[in-house]
């Protein structure tokens, strides 16, 4: 993916921008991907001053992920942002998730690795098509057929119920 590797040496200082439309072919490339396909667009302002580098990236745009309640795909919207910090030394120091730290030699920083944790972070726990009636209502029935079945209660248990 050399489109998300910037070579930053031969920039001027200040800030400069660059744009990314990400799609199922972004998300192949790495091996344990939660998702499949998208149309985001990522905007990155790059800073560059004397001593370090400061990135903004900003992503918005649509995720095809599969509905938690219902199971078909649907698309999410979602927009999120970060900003991170790179720092160039030779001394070990602990990296964060808003600080990196470069060798001086380095010229080029990859992106792809942060856009990626950044969608992936943003994502809701619940992942719920916006309106129930859009949902697959066969599989909403058949699960709702599933879960009204009265279920065998074990006597020793009734037994137990008892006692309170």
């Amino acid at each position: 993916m050399k489109e998300f590797i910037i070579p930053f040496s031969g920039l001027k200082t200040g800030k400069h921008e660059f744009k990314f439309k990400i799609d199922h072919t972004f998300f192949e490339a790495f091996d344990q991907a939660l998702l499949e396909d998208a149309d985001l667009d990522v905007d990155l302002v790059l800073e560059k001053v004397e001593t370090m580098l400061i990135l903004n990236l900003q992503a918005s745009g649509f995720l095809n992920v599969p509905c938690d309640r219902c199971g078909d795909m649907f698309k999410m919207p979602i927009e999120c942002s970060e900003r991170v910090i790179v720092k160039f030394g030779d001394e070990e120091f602990e990296q964060t998730d808003e600080i990196i730290v470069l060798r001086p030699e380095e010229y080029e920083i990859d992106v792809s690795q942060r856009i990626y944790e950044m969608i992936v972070l943003n994502l809701p726990n619940k992942r719920l098509h916006e309106n129930p009636e859009d949902c697959n209502q066969e599989v909403l029935k058949k699960l709702n057929e599933i879960n009204s079945q009265e279920e065998e209660i074990d006597p020793r248990w009734e037994a137990l119920k008892k006692l309170k």
